[in-house]
C-alpha cells in the first residue's frame, strides 16, 4: 500500500488500541505557552506519548526555515515544558531552532532518537504559495532536512484559523485539533512498513502541513500545495514599495512598505489545491519535503547547451 493510500485511509478517526508510545519533540511558532501548543502537549501525554515541548519564549510568526547560530538561553517552564530564547532571553528563538533543542533533550532524556517532530497547532492557516513564510511549517522542515543535528526526523506541521486564538483561553475546539493529530499520528503507526520497522512513520525524509478548517470537517482530502498567494484568509499578495527611492542622494532615506495588494480571486489553482479543499471544509494534508528539486519541465535541454 502507497503513502497516499495510508494517509487518507479512513480508518484513523478511530484510534487503535495497538499503537505504541513514541518519543515526540513539539514546537511551534506562537510561544511555548500558548493554547495551541498545550493543547497538543496535554492531547499527546494523555495518549501515553513521551513529549518535550520546547519552543519559541514568543512569538515568531513568519520566520520560514531561518535559524539561529548564536548563544541560547533555555528555561524550564514546567514539567518536561522549555522556552527557547536568544542569549540575554527577552527574544524567542526561530521555531526550527527551538524544535531542534526539543529533540536534542528528547534524545537526552530517553536515550534514543525520536520518533517524530510536531509543529503547531499554529493560529493561523498556512496554506498555498505562502507556505514557504511560515516558521510552523520551517521547524517541520528542518527536521525532515539534515542541516540540524545531521539526522532526517519525521515531521508534522499543524495549523487551523480561529480555533487556538493565541491570546485566548483554550477551547475544546482546540482540543478537537489536537486530538485529531493524535488519531492521525495513531494511523501513521498502522502503516505496515513502520510496523515492521522497516521506515519511519513518513518515509523518505518527507514531511506533512496538515490545515484543519475552522468549521465542522467534511473529511481529510490529500492535497497539492496551491500556487495562488493566500494572505489573511483571502487570494492576494502585497506589494511593496518606495515611492521616493530613486530621488535620493547617497546618504538619505525615504519611507517605504506595503503599498497595496493584488487580488487573485477567480484564479486558476492546482488540481486538489490545498487552499480550496480548506474553504471547503476538509481538513488537508500535503507532504512536503525539505529538498527544492523541482522538474525543469522544457527547460533542461536548453540549460545543457550552455558552456563554460
Amino acid at each position: 500500500m502507497n503513502l497516499k493510500s495510508m494517509l487518507f485511509g479512513a480508518g484513523m478517526l478511530a484510534a487503535s488500541a495497538s499503537a505504541s508510545a513514541l518519543n515526540i519533540a513539539l514546537t511551534n511558532d506562537d510561544g511555548w505557552s500558548t493554547p495551541g501548543i498545550q493543547a497538543l502537549y496535554e492531547a499527546l501525554t494523555d495518549a501515553g506519548h513521551t513529549v518535550v515541548l520546547a519552543a519559541p519564549l514568543d512569538g515568531q510568526s513568519g520566520s520560514g526555515t531561518a535559524f539561529n547560530i548564536s548563544g541560547l538561553e533555555i528555561t524550564r517552564q514546567a514539567e518536561q515544558q522549555y522556552s527557547v530564547a536568544l542569549e540575554g532571553g527577552t527574544e524567542g528563538a526561530e521555531p526550527a531552532t527551538s524544535g531542534a533543542i526539543g529533540l536534542t533533550i528528547l534524545e537526552q532524556l530517553t536515550g534514543q532518537t525520536p520518533d517524530l517532530l510536531v509543529s503547531g497547532i499554529n493560529d493561523g492557516a498556512n496554506l498555498s504559495a505562502a507556505t514557504y513564510t511560515s516558521g510552523t511549517v520551517g521547524a517541520a522542515l528542518h527536521a525532515a532536512g539534515l542541516v540540524i543535528g545531521g539526522e532526517s526526523i519525521t515531521a508534522i506541521a499543524i495549523s487551523t484559523d480561529e480555533r487556538c486564538a493565541e491570546d485566548a483561553a483554550m477551547t475544546d475546539e482546540c482540543r478537537e485539533v489536537a486530538q485529531f493529530l493524535v488519531d492521525y499520528i495513531d494511523h501513521l503507526e498502522q502503516r505496515p512498513a513502520f510496523q515492521r520497522g522497516a521506515s519511519t512513520l513518513i518515509p523518505n525524509g518527507r514531511a506533512l502541513n496538515i490545515n484543519f478548517p475552522p468549521v465542522e470537517p467534511l473529511g481529510v482530502r490529500i492535497a497539492t500545495q496551491g500556487k495562488l498567494p493566500l494572505l489573511a484568509g483571502s487570494l492576494r499578495s502585497i506589494e511593496l514599495g518606495c515611492g521616493g527611492c530613486t530621488e535620493l542622494e547617497i546618504g538619505e532615506s525615504a519611507d517605504g512598505g506595503i503599498s497595496g495588494t493584488t487580488s487573485f480571486e477567480g484564479g486558476d489553482d492546482v488540481r486538489n489545491a490545498d487552499q480550496a479543499l480548506f474553504a471547503e471544509g476538509y481538513i488537508t494534508v500535503v507532504v512536503i519535503q525539505p529538498n527544492l528539486s523541482a522538474r525543469a519541465q522544457g527547460l533542461k535541454g536548453y540549460l545543457r547547451q550552455y558552456r563554460y
